[in-house]
């Protein structure tokens, strides 16, 4: 009796794990290779191809950003790019008082190190000028607004190379400080300050109509080969008075880089490939698309064969894959961005984001691949949320707008390669779909 119970449930138990496994599988298989011909799944694989332009970004919203850029890059692509900031310096509390008879020994603009863009050996010449207009918090700054300010500069460094500044802590009598840019300033400015009336360092608004601000920059007639990233919210960050006065010795006093920051790019195309591409494109698209921070470059895809799909189909998968130019020695300088951002363009023109923006398959970010024995840096994006709408009709075939990050506070740049003859450089779009 127990020999024949196994033997009736024995096929049972086997169909329900069965079932049970077939349950726990992804409704749909995205490799195709994966199927064989009794499968009968309806899954199908398509690569569409794309035409790719270049075309300049918009000044961007450059209010309150916590990274300050100095600096000036001369790219062979890209031509030469100039960047510094204006920042406004306000009181750490009200009814400063720097006791009696105050003598100033020093004075510094610090700005603490966060980050190097290039190598920053050509040696610069830095300004710091005093702002003679005011910044207004409530109001919206692009990259591309200036300020007027007051001629001669309060503070030069001249010959400045970045070296090993980004690792060396700076010793003084008074304390060992992190690393950080130290430029002198003017005993005729400090004075300003740390002679001012109680009445001018009562409050925030009073300071800030004896002081508006600064503006830094590299002032070299050529450019150079780096941009220094500052960290503006810092404790070192600020304008600091060494002083003393008739009761105590070996003072200091530190206003901190606080209030309207914003940062301000020159980007200088003249007679450089970006210029040519983006200027005098070419109708059937470029091979190369210029992508650069700094309110630069920004790409734009457009999908060329999108009819050839059926159009009763379920999207599995919709992976644009991007390939970084083949590089040479001059260009490896300036480092691609870690990771992209890409936007749908609405009937509008305007960018949108992706459904599967967010989603951790979305993508965007470079990894080094090996492609038919050749190591290629890449950038993937799954779109399939999106591409289901686009067949659907839901949303019109407008393309794609391709972008660093944070453009306001970098001036990363990549070029993407999209060969007509090398299939290794072209830019695929890879659709897996269910036939319903």
């Amino acid at each position: 009796m127990k020999n024949k119970l196994t033997f009736l449930i024995a096929p049972a138990v086997l169909c329900w794990c069965l079932f049970y496994l077939q349950g726990c599988k992804e409704p749909l298989i995205e490799d195709n290779n994966l199927l064989t011909s009794d499968d009968n799944l309806n899954l199908a694989k398509d690569t569409l191809s794309v035409k790719v332009f270049s075309e300049f970004e918009k000044p961007l919203n450059s209010n309150g950003v916590a990274v300050g850029l100095l600096g000036s890059i001369a790219d062979p692509n890209f031509g030469n790019t100039f960047a510094g900031f204006y920042a406004q310096c306000q009181l750490n509390s009200n009814n400063i008082y720097f006791g009696e008879t105050p003598v100033l020994d020093s004075a510094f603009l610090m700005l603490k190190y966060n980050g190097v863009y290039g190598k920053f050996d050509k040696p610069v010449d830095v300004s710091v000028y005093e702002l003679a207009q005011n910044m207004n918090d409530s109001t919206t700054y692009k990259t591309n607004d200036a300020f007027a300010v007051n001629i001669p500069p309060v503070g030069t460094l001249s010959g400045f190379t970045l070296g090993t500044k980004m690792t060396d802590s700076i010793v003084t009598t008074y304390g060992t400080l992190a690393p950080h840019l130290r430029i002198p300033l003017s005993s005729t400015f400090a004075n300003k300050i740390l002679l001012a009336d109680t009445n001018t360092l009562r409050d925030n608004t009073s300071f800030l109509n004896l002081f508006k601000g600064f503006y830094i920059t590299s002032s070299t007639s050529t450019a150079g080969n780096g941009l220094l990233y500052l960290l503006l919210q810092s404790q070192v960050s600020g304008i600091r008075l060494y002083y003393h006065n008739a009761t105590a010795d070996s003072l200091y006093y530190t206003i901190p880089v606080s209030g309207v920051s914003v940062n301000h790019f020159d980007n200088l195309y003249t007679g450089t490939p970006v210029n040519a591409s983006v200027t005098s494109p070419n109708v059937n698209g470029e091979e190369k698309m210029y992508l650069q921070a700094g309110a630069g470059v920004k790409g734009r895809i457009l999908i060329k064969d999108l009819d050839s799909l059926p159009k009763n189909i379920a999207i599995n998968k919709a992976e644009l894959i991007l390939s970084e130019v083949a590089q040479v020695a001059a260009v490896d300088t300036y480092a691609a961005p870690l990771v992209l951002n890409m936007y749908r363009i609405d009937d509008a023109g305007q960018a949108q984001h992706f459904e599967d923006d967010g989603s951790s398959g979305f993508g965007g970010v470079r990894t080094a691949e090996t492609v038919n024995g050749i190591s290629i840096n890449r950038y993937h994006f799954n779109i399939k949320r999106y591409f289901q709408k686009l067949i659907q009709g839901i949303y019109t075939n407008k393309g794609f707008y391709l972008e660093t990050i944070s453009s306001n506070t970098n001036s990363e740049r990549v070029v993407i390669a999209n060969s007509s003859t090398d299939k290794n450089y072209q830019i695929t779009l890879v659709i897996t779909y269910t036939k319903l």
